[in-house]
């Protein structure tokens, strides 16, 4: 017994402190910054006052960098503590469960089905098809009929020429006050190697069933992380959907506020939000980002203006960050510092801002240019794609029955 509990402590103290990476994320508060873009900062006034004016108006910059952060750390943790505890030093296939206590989950059944000579062929939001993957790894609750996560991948000591990992988890089985009112939101992240679309490690994580509440405020999502010009930066693109009915029932003091904007952006009631950087990956970090609303309609990507309202106020401008943060908002393209990544030069195997921000809310349909990569499906993050994963199409994010 001593033996195995050693084992355990091997195995999974790496994961309780992953998991808590996902505590720093303080209650998805990048979704509640957004409450905040349409209330305190994000003002229609005719132009009177900037769109973006502060930084809470770009809150999520500052955390999407933390949840992406913690689905890498979570997929490694897993990995790297199943190897550091001799699960993979077997020539052959297994099949092992566990009933063990976790940090931050609890009391869960651990199966662990490694090297299995008939791999897992598995379907995702993030690839066409199914690919397989020879190993899996679930943790399931106690009178669950689902895992709380559950993690598939092809090689425990890399992505190159394998299909990578794909993991599935639902933070409302996590032991944690935080999460007690995100509901039955599924997270899917996954993380593979392509050369297709620029750079060379790349990293999505979607998001359907979203309580659309104080807590998460959009029922669906995609966020798409790629490491470009030869590992010297990371680009990230990102697109929700939210809706005006939603935040005046979370916000009801800002009923006339939010009905205005609702009339100003053309009177739907979902609307979408898109976000774009580049950030060095070499200290202090310097980022640049570009980032809009609009409701979008059929193929269309974000216009240059708000909601593509012609007044000089709706116009987008950039926002500055570094390692401490927000820099200042309200920058104009030619006034970026030109020691941050540019808004218009790119390179081979990488791109600009803008170039990111026009590669935001695409899909398969998308006239990219000539000379442009073609959208990968890692990609999609169009207003019909997200709106597809409300139906039939999204049931792929889910745990999958094997």
């Amino acid at each position: 017994m001593k033996a195995k509990h050693f084992i355990y402590l091997l195995l999974f103290f790496g994961i309780s402190l992953q998991i808590s990476d996902f505590s720093k994320f303080q209650r998805l508060s990048f979704e509640e910054k957004l409450v905040s873009l349409t209330n305190d900062t994000l003002r229609f006034r005719l132009g009177v006052e900037q769109t973006f004016a502060d930084a809470n108006s770009w809150g999520f910059v500052r955390q999407s960098a933390t949840w992406a952060r913690g689905n890498s750390n979570l997929i490694d943790g897993i990995i790297q503590g199943t190897k550091d505890a001799g699960f993979f030093r077997s020539e052959g296939a297994s099949d092992q469960s566990f009933d063990v206590n976790l940090a931050g989950i609890g009391a869960v059944k651990l199966r662990l089905r490694l090297k299995q000579t008939t791999p897992f062929s598995v379907a995702s939001s993030a690839y066409s098809g199914n690919k397989t993957f020879k190993n899996l790894i679930e943790f399931t609750k106690p009178s669950k009929p689902t895992p709380s996560i559950q993690l598939f991948f092809d090689d425990p000591d890399t992505l190159n020429g394998n299909n990578g990992a794909l993991i599935y988890y639902k933070l409302s089985d996590f032991d944690n006050p935080q999460w007690k009112d995100v509901g039955n939101v599924i997270t899917e992240s996954y993380t593979a190697m392509d050369s297709v679309s620029y750079g060379t490690k790349f990293q999505t994580y979607t998001w359907r069933g979203g309580p659309e509440n104080a807590s998460w405020i959009s029922d669906i999502g995609r966020v798409i992380l790629t490491e470009v010009d030869e590992g010297r930066q990371l680009c990230f693109r990102s697109v929700i959907r939210i809706k005006f009915s939603k935040l005046i029932a979370i916000a009801p003091s800002q009923t006339t506020a939010l009905q205005n904007l609702r009339t100003a952006c053309g009177g739907a009631d979902q609307i979408y939000y898109g976000l774009a950087y580049m950030q060095n990956f070499s200290s202090p970090f310097l980022t640049t980002a570009k980032a809009s609303y609009s409701p979008l309609t059929g193929n269309i990507r974000f216009p240059e203006t708000i909601c593509g309202l012609s007044f000089s106020g709706a116009r987008l401008s950039f926002g500055l960050f570094d390692v401490n943060g927000f820099v200042r908002d309200g920058v104009p393209e030619s006034e970026i510092p030109p020691n941050y990544p540019s808004a218009t030069i790119g390179g081979v195997g990488f791109m600009s801002v803008n170039e990111a921000f026009a590669r935001t809310a695409i899909d398969a349909a998308t006239t990219l240019g000539a000379g442009k990569p073609a959208a990968q499906v890692y990609e999609y993050s169009s207003k019909n794609f997200l709106d597809g994963l409300a139906g039939a199409s999204g049931d792929v994010i889910n745990f999958k029955s094997l």
